[in-house]
């Protein structure tokens, strides 16, 4: 009987479940998992824990890189070093999370402590105060010819923008278009604020789209969902026009105006008893494009980041890590050249913060890190965590039609895992009725040199768990060998 590794769906019961009941430290493919290696620092670490990363290029090609603390902010160098650009008037800041977003050859950064910060790449050696009086705010984003503002120091529901195509005009006037609105009803605080031609404004329980209209009006507001919103603002994470995030009742992708859910019946109960309910607020999302990945962190104790929930969009699959991070983001490596980014954004290059159009974009790899609790910025390069896969739970009609009722005496079991040298153990979780919770595990048995593993063990329900390590590429499914017993 060959059992593939279905799609993982935690939230459907075990016995005639079609997918697979567990998948922890793997990728899901289409028809397979395939394996997620460790976080390998390749930058210093900074005296304090990174609370926002960004990258930019400007119009000669050049790449930079930042990163914020509560304190200050850095750029990094093409050797992993970090240079402290904090501003000198005004001297530290006192963040709590920094966002960025970058506007012409300006890089503009806030965080709702301290006045926005501006560093002009190839003239700025630190960052400055923004000029002209801007809100000091939580979120910002471009939008089209304009910089916006979201969740103001002194107005939470409120959104300001800055004059047209000057990021230095704030007063409200029509002749530069700058402008502010209030957000009423009961949406509550502006949680982010998506880039691009229009703006999407999520709110905590309320949707906005601005778009561009023209001197007259300068953004027409539409609410085009109610009662949606997010309660993590740091959930909501884009490429492209495809958006992602995590709502009041699970995990949504945002398409053309309306949400539409990709954890229902799937992970959405699994994450609501994994994830530590006081730390929903510091989910933190990204978007690793070369693998076609939706990634959120988050607390399953408490204290910090320890886990992954990791969707596949490609194959509409979920599966999970335990990998403890502070912080991720799509980032660019040094020393590296990108050849082909327009393949890594189907949804077009020009929704996104940073500028890649220029068809010579070149300097840095496209890459996914994360921030370690040791304070450097890690890419998942490093040795293939081992990956744990259980199939769905069996009985004796998936051997033989009409036999529910019958025992099954399991006693081999053959991966199918392809790899140049992969270290393979079998566990065989069994149980005589569905009401004894959880099945109990026998100890791993490792493969003979046929490839399989000799088990025994009678019973009415049984799953096999396999505990993958070394250099493997795809678990596809098992084959397993059994004999229908009595029927008590």
């Amino acid at each position: 009987m060959r059992i593939p590794f279905g799609e993982w769906l935690p939230d459907l019961p075990p016995l005639g479940n079609p997918g697979a009941l567990e998948a922890r430290n793997v990728i899901a493919e289409a028809a397979s998992y395939r394996p997620l290696r460790a976080l390998v620092e390749y930058t210093d670490a900074l005296g304090e824990e990174i609370l926002g990363v960004f990258w930019a290029q400007d119009d000669a090609n050049n790449l930079f890189g930042f990163a914020g603390t509560a304190s200050a902010l850095y750029s990094l160098q093409a050797d992993g070093t970090w240079v402290d650009v904090t501003r000198t008037v005004g001297g530290a800041y006192t963040a709590t999370r920094w966002e960025f977003t970058k506007f012409g050859q300006r890089v503009i950064a806030v965080n709702i402590a301290d006045e926005p910060q501006y560093f002009d790449m190839g003239a700025s050696t630190e960052f400055e105060n923004l000029p002209g009086s801007p809100p000091q705010a939580a979120h910002i984003a471009t939008v089209k010819d304009f910089v916006m503002l979201g969740d103001l120091s002194n107005a939470p529901d409120t959104v300001q923008w800055s004059g047209f195509n000057a990021s230095e005009l704030w007063t409200p006037s029509a002749s530069t278009m700058a402008d502010l609105q209030q957000l009423f009803g009961r949406g509550g605080r502006v949680q982010r604020i998506v880039p691009g031609d229009v703006g999407i404004v999520f709110r905590e329980h309320s949707i906005h789209v601005f778009q561009p209209v023209g001197p007259s009006l300068i953004f027409e507001n539409i609410e085009v969902e109610r009662g949606r919103g997010t309660p993590a603002p740091y959930s909501v994470i884009w490429t492209g026009d495809r958006i992602f995030y995590y709502g009041h009742d699970g995990f949504y992708r945002f398409d053309r105006g309306r949400s539409i859910p990709i954890g229902e019946a799937k992970v959405n109960r699994w994450f609501a008893r994994t994830a530590d309910p006081g730390s929903i607020q510091n989910i933190r999302g990204a978007i690793d494009r070369v693998n076609r990945l939706a990634i959120w962190s988050f607390s399953s104790t408490g204290g910090g980041n320890d886990r992954l929930l990791i969707y596949n969009w490609a194959s509409d699959r979920w599966s999970y890590a335990e990998v403890e991070t502070t912080f991720l983001a799509d980032f660019v490596s040094s020393g590296y050249t990108v050849d082909t980014l327009d393949t890594l954004y189907p949804g077009g290059l020009d929704t996104i913060d940073a500028s890649l159009d220029s068809p010579d974009f070149q300097g840095g790899a496209l890459t996914f890190v994360g921030a370690t609790t040791g304070n450097a910025l890690a890419t998942f390069t490093g040795t293939q965590l081992t990956g744990i896969v259980d199939t769905r739970e069996f009985s004796g009609s998936d051997l033989a039609e009409g036999f529910t009722n019958r025992r099954v005496l399991v006693q081999k079991v053959r991966p199918l895992v392809t790899g140049t040298s992969p270290t393979t153990a079998v566990r065989l979780g069994s149980r005589d009725r569905l009401d004894q919770g959880e099945p109990m595990f026998d100890t791993a048995v490792a493969l003979n040199e046929s490839g399989v593993a000799n088990v025994h063990r009678d019973r009415r329900y049984h799953r096999i768990r396999l505990e993958i390590s070394g250099d493997y590429d795809h678990a596809a499914a098992v084959e397993v060998t059994g004999t229908l017993t009595g029927a008590h």
